[in-house]
């Protein structure tokens, strides 16, 4: 029988939509719809997940995204508190921390100049290096020479040491224990800083030491050794050139004085402490010339790094002069004696403006001549020091044979001598050489300076017309 609700209203049979074999259960509210065999499958598009994936990408990427023109500072705290905050987990986790960026500084080749692949910090604070030979300031034909330049630096605490002197007395020696030699160096000549006379020198009776050496200490001493003044070996060698002296001097003998006098001239101008060297007292001609080129002494020339006032103005500069009796004998270390020597200096140099007292003294140092100190508590004593012979002060080291004490000296030995005598003139007062305060370059352009205005001064070319 068939069911009276699948008739319709006429009575007819109503024909079922899904065609024969179509079953429908109805279960609660739940449907099952089975289609026959014969039905074809449906066809599902979709693309893969990796083109999925690539399609989702493009279409986030081409969706417009806001542009922030400024962030409120609470903002940026926020999102650097909240970055801290996530990154806490995974640097406990034992995750490497985030990196930060880093910075490469690179060297500007312009600063380093020759320092080369150094730091430029690093050259700076290094010591300068130390000079092993002196190097020469004037040459043997009295031209100035550019090549010191390079040892010195920009720093305005040095002294300046010169010495005259005559031939064979011992300059070079003296500025060589200055130097830092001791006196066993003195044994071989080549072992000295400037080199002394040699055997062969010596047999010729020539003279070692060319126009002007320097040499420049680790204490920023700089030490100048110059050749003997007034040298017979010096003349001799004039007197052999090939070529002829110049016009303005009539003799060679003249050319020879006035070359001294330049050289004196030139020491009393660019040097804070200018050593007499002589091997016996004394020698009135060489403390005649002394007066002649303080005499001759030119006004200041200029610094070369700022202006100078006029000649009125500017007060004129002497430097400190210091009598080195070298070669010294036993009876030069008596007190009497000392004080004669003292005498004469002073009355000779009476009405100099050079400064030659109250500076350097053997009554400093009381073990080298016992009872000066009291004798001179109220005499003003000039800057003499007495040196003795180095070959002496080696042999009496030795002890005689007949008797168990040492030889008797009468005076302390050579190395005490000279190790006092380099700590009282490293202690000298330090004036200035000009109105302003000069640094190591500075000096060696006034030095420049000073040297040419002396070659062409009018007072040494008067002094040299009226010249026999």
């Amino acid at each position: 029988m068939s069911d009276p609700g699948d008739r319709d209203r006429s009575g007819r049979r109503r024909r079922r939509r899904g065609g024969v074999g179509v079953r429908k259960e109805k279960e609660e509210n739940n449907e099952t719809v089975v289609t026959p065999a014969s039905a074809k499958p449906p066809i599902i598009l979709a693309k893969p997940a990796n083109d999925r994936s690539s399609s989702s990408d493009a279409s986030r990427s081409a969706e417009p995204k806001p542009v922030v023109m400024l962030k409120s500072r609470a903002d940026e705290r926020r999102s650097q508190l909240t970055t801290t905050t996530q990154s806490i987990p995974g640097m406990l986790a034992g995750e490497h921390a985030p990196t930060q960026p880093i910075y490469h500084i690179q060297k500007n080749p312009a600063l380093l100049g020759s320092v080369g692949n150094e730091d430029y910090g690093q050259s700076r604070l290094a010591p300068h290096p130390e000079m092993i030979t002196p190097i020469k300031l004037i040459d043997e034909l009295m031209q100035w020479s550019d090549t010191g330049m390079e040892m010195l630096i920009d720093q305005t605490d040095f002294f300046v040491i010169g010495v005259i002197g005559l031939q064979g007395v011992g300059k070079s020696t003296i500025m060589s224990m200055l130097a830092g030699n001791v006196q066993e160096d003195t044994v071989r000549s080549d072992s000295l800083v400037f080199k002394a006379q040699s055997r062969d020198v010596q047999a010729v009776c020539g003279h070692q030491t060319s126009g002007v050496d320097m040499y420049i200490t680790h204490e920023r001493v700089i030490l100048l050794d110059s050749q003997p003044v007034f040298s017979a070996s010096v003349l001799d060698g004039m007197a052999h050139m090939d070529k002829k002296f110049p016009p303005e001097y009539s003799t060679v003998e003249n050319w020879a004085e006035m070359q001294s006098l330049q050289l004196m001239t030139f020491m009393l101008t660019v040097c804070n402490v200018v050593l007499v060297v002589q091997d016996w007292f004394a020698d009135a001609n060489l403390f005649r010339y002394i007066q002649t080129a303080e005499m001759l002494k030119p006004s200041r020339p200029s610094s070369g790094h700022e202006t100078v006032p006029s000649a009125d103005d500017a007060p004129e500069y002497y430097p400190h002069i210091v009598f080195l009796q070298n070669k010294a004998k036993r009876e030069d270390f008596i007190v009497d004696n000392y004080l004669v020597m003292n005498n004469v200096i002073k009355r000779m140099f009476h009405q100099t403006k050079l400064k030659l007292k109250g500076d350097l003294s053997l009554s400093d140092v009381d073990a080298i001549i016992p009872g000066l100190k009291q004798r001179t508590k109220n005499t003003d004593l000039v800057n003499l020091f007495l040196v003795p012979n180095v070959d002496s002060a080696a042999d009496s080291n030795k002890d005689h044979i007949s008797t168990l004490l040492p030889h008797y000296r009468g005076y302390p030995s050579f190395e005490l001598i000279a190790r006092k005598l380099r700590n009282q003139l490293l202690s000298m007062p330090r004036t200035l050489l000009t109105h302003t305060t000069l640094s190591e370059k500075n000096w060696f352009h006034y030095a420049a300076k000073t040297w040419d205005g002396i070659r062409k001064s009018q007072f040494l070319s008067e002094y040299n017309r009226l010249l026999p």
